[in-house]
This record gives structure tokens, sequence and C-alpha cells, in this order.
């Protein structure tokens, strides 16, 4: 069985950030300077992908990554971990997640992989919707912020975080996961690993390419131009009764 683990590279979240504010604009964070990582969600789903690996419970892990050239440094971290292969879609655009879900289907289904884990959420825009979105062009079973796993021929044992509790689910292969802080803590890049990373394939394909040649859409993401306080709100006017209301409304005509 292959397992598919999507990767993002999101800025450190250990280092500070110091914020910035233009004129006529709120506060905004300034990322300049601040080293990229694998989000630390997408390591806990690749360390789980290798433990099943490394229980016999799966033949190979696929990291995927979609965007800049410059992410595949921390591609290469990926296959240090434990990754057998990486496939890395490159582009500077940034894309709309109905796009990423709709490429992610698509090298699934090239690959004929039948377990994907996500991490449960970006740290850097803390949406959590790709994930998801996957399961539903793919037409998969999902179980998000899962936190025990526990694979079985043909089916997935899995119990995820709930308001005020636990869930137990199962789910029928092929499914997909998007794991929570819980389930793991994910292993360092040894030295002997970093360098046999160096021979692992790390496939790269210009995504306007793959999307043309599937017929895949090429949406944008929205994009913030700017962050700005609302505008000032005009003087209120206090009345004394309910019959002052009446006439006040019947004055400005704001029913009909």
């Amino acid at each position: 069985m292959k397992v598919i683990v999507p990767i993002k590279m999101v800025p450190n979240p250990t280092f500070p950030v110091r914020m910035c504010r233009e004129a006529g604009t709120l506060p905004q964070p300034d990322l300049s300077g601040i080293p990229l990582v694998i989000n630390p969600f997408d390591e806990i789903a690749l360390e789980a992908a290798v433990q099943l690996r490394e229980s016999q419970m799966a033949q190979q892990v696929i990291a995927l990554s979609i965007g800049p050239e410059s992410w595949q440094g921390e591609m290469r971290t990926a296959l240090a971990l434990g990754a057998d292969r990486a496939i890395h879609l490159v582009t500077d655009a940034r894309l709309s997640p109905l796009t990423l879900a709709r490429c992610i289907r698509q090298i699934t289904l090239q690959e004929a992989a039948q377990l994907l884990l996500f991490g449960r959420q970006g740290v850097d825009r803390d949406q959590g919707i790709v994930g998801p979105m996957t399961a539903a062009v793919l037409g998969w079973g999902q179980a998000t912020f899962v936190s025990q796993i526990q694979l079985e021929k043909g089916v997935i044992h899995v119990v995820r975080e709930v308001d005020g509790g636990l869930e137990s689910l199962t789910l029928p292969l092929p499914a997909l996961l998007t794991t929570d802080l819980r389930l793991n803590t994910p292993r360092y890049a040894s030295l002997p690993n970093i360098m046999k990373a160096r021979r692992k394939p790390l496939e790269s394909l210009l995504l306007e390419t793959f999307c043309q040649t599937h017929s895949i859409p090429l949406l944008l993401d929205q994009e913030v131009l700017s962050y700005q306080e609302p505008p000032c709100r005009p003087p209120v006017t206090h009345l004394q009764s309910v019959a002052e209301l009446a006439r006040v409304i019947q004055e400005k005509g704001v029913l009909p």
C-alpha cells in the first residue's frame, strides 16, 4: 500500500514575528528573514506514514508538495525523515485550496495510493480545508483531528478528538486522515539519513504544465491587499421614549 503525505512549507513558528505598519493601514506581520520549515502538523503526518511502513502495514511513503522551487531543500528533509520518494509540483503562484485538492487527487490516482495523511492545518493560515476538500473530490471517507491510528486489512481504525471527548471511527480503505498533535512525536533527521536522502528520487514537475495536461483549472487564491480600520460611526442620538422612536422612524422614512 502506498501512503501519500502532502507537505507545506511555513515560516518557522519558533521565530518571533515583527509587526510593521504602513500609513493608513493596520499592523501586519513582517515574515521577511524568517526561514521556511515543514509545517509541524505535516511532520506528524509524515511520522505516522513512516511508522506504518516500519510496521509493514505500508510499502511506500511519498511526500508531495506544491510550491516554489525553493521548497526543494525542505523536501529533501522530508526524505531524510523517512519518505521513500518525493514529488514536487513547482509553481510560484498562490493557488486556491480547490486547485490544490484537484492536483493532489490527480497524483493520488496516478500513484494508486490508498491512504492520504494530511496535517490537520497549516500553522501559517490555520484554515485546515485542503485535506477535507481532497477527500471530497476523491469521493473518499475521511477522519479529521486523528490522535490514534490502527490499520488492518482493508480498514483503518482511528480515534479523533472532538469537542468534549474522543470519537472512534472505522473507515474502509482508501481513506484520508488529518493528524492531530497527540498522534506522535516526529523524529529528527539523523546525519546518515540526511546523506541517504540525497540519493532518493525527487521528481519535479511544472504545475502549469501538469494542470494543462490533466485539464485542471488553475484557480488562484484570494490575495489580501491591505488591512484598514473600519470607518468611524456617526454619532448616536439618545431617545427618551418609544413614542419618540416612532416619530424619528417616520420622519426618516426608515419603514415603508
